[in-house]
């Protein structure tokens, strides 16, 4: 027996020490947890937490791009498939034709090579014959050329639809490696809330409906001020990062727009509208969100389309420089691994979905997360 609780007492001590081990390698730990100052102890779980999902969340960005990267692959199959199809209705129509002078030149003594050609069953092989024999310069009647474009057409888009599918079979690949990734990425999230005390949740809990309410009231008092319809005079980025690597110092330039204010006012009160609401990875808008769900619906209020996959709506915008930036604008985050998007409303602050322990909130626009993600600013057309 007391060999027996010896050895229990051996195994929570090891225990105990590889859990500290593991905190400590992980940044969130300065010393023993029993000498930690609870609030800093709390900081460090946040911020460690925050990386965790803002992985899952980049992970899921990626699932995102790999989706439509597929459906805009099925489009092109699908338009290929049709083409594959009236080919051959075109075919099968020139054939009879050629049947028919077939039947004729039969009766007058035989088919020459170039018929033989035309007849041949195997697309690829036609292809192949077509380069050592010249039919177009032969003198063939109008059906036959019509038989040679037409064979021309199936063999071309019989040879786009392999090549597509193809391509398919690796985007699906990528999609359900992308998807694993983001899983494994989640379970490691729940893992580490799972494995926090009792009482550091409930702290987290607590600090999470703190910040809510602090963002709910930021945004009850810009859509009160009425800075959301700002036409950017005062506005500044507060010391962003600049094109060239370095960091602006802020300013307030037009920089021809190519968007009116008043939509920008529109965007930017649709978006203040949802802070408080929460983020998911499986975001139902109005209910909950994810980050460029929220960018794109926010600027769809105010009659501006944008994709809500975080790649491709980068590439909808017109590049801006951050010195520039004014209420409305896009900024995007893909450097480090990451995955993000968020929406400037003025004063050195944005409105982001951010995680699913932030939801969608009010934050600086070059807090350190930012600052070491950041990849450009953008301005929807319109």
């Amino acid at each position: 027996m007391t060999e027996h609780r010896t050895r229990s007492r051996m195994i929570r001590g090891l225990t105990a020490i590889a859990a500290a081990s593991a905190l400590t390698a992980a940044g969130l730990l300065a010393g023993p947890t029993a000498s930690a100052n609870p609030a800093d102890r709390i900081k460090q779980v946040e911020a460690y937490l925050q990386t965790l999902e803002m992985e899952a969340a980049a992970a899921h960005g990626r699932v995102h791009d790999a989706e439509f990267a597929l459906d805009q692959l099925n489009d092109k199959i699908s338009r290929t498939e049709k083409r594959v199809q009236q080919a051959k209705g075109t075919l099968s129509d020139t054939q009879s034709s050629i049947g028919r002078f077939a039947a004729a030149a039969y009766r007058t003594g035989g088919v020459d090579t170039s018929l033989q050609l035309l007849l041949a069953e195997n697309p690829q092989q036609f292809l192949d014959q077509a380069v050592v024999l010249d039919i177009v310069a032969n003198n063939q009647n109008t059906a036959l050329r019509k038989s040679q474009v037409a064979r021309l057409k199936l063999a071309q888009a019989t040879a786009e639809l392999d090549q597509q599918r193809a391509q398919a079979e690796g985007v699906v690949q990528d999609l359900r490696d992308r998807k694993a990734d983001f899983d494994q990425k989640v379970a490691a999230t729940q893992t580490y809330l799972n494995d926090l005390k009792e009482e550091e949740r409930q702290r987290l809990e607590e600090e999470r409906k703190r910040r809510e309410a602090a963002s709910r009231a930021a945004a009850q008092a810009a859509l009160a001020a009425g800075s959301s319809s700002s036409s950017g005079s005062g506005i500044s980025a507060n010391g962003g990062p600049n094109d060239n690597g370095g960091f602006s110092s802020g300013g307030s330039s037009s920089g021809g727009s190519g968007v009116s204010s008043d939509r920008a006012a529109i965007a930017v009160a649709y978006a203040l509208a949802q802070v408080g609401k929460p983020y998911s990875f499986a975001a139902r808008p109005p209910s909950s969100w994810d980050c460029t769900k929220l960018t794109a619906a926010a600027w769809a209020q105010a009659g501006v389309r944008l994709t809500p996959y975080s790649y491709v709506q980068a590439r909808e915008v017109r590049q801006i420089p951050t010195s520039q930036l004014q209420p409305g604008d896009l900024l995007f985050f893909f450097k480090n691994g990451s995955h993000h998007a968020s929406m400037y409303i003025g004063g050195g602050q944005i409105v982001e979905a951010a995680s699913p322990q932030s939801g969608v909130r009010i934050t600086s626009v070059w807090n350190p997360w930012n600052v070491a993600h950041f990849s450009w600013a953008g301005r929807p057309y319109g």
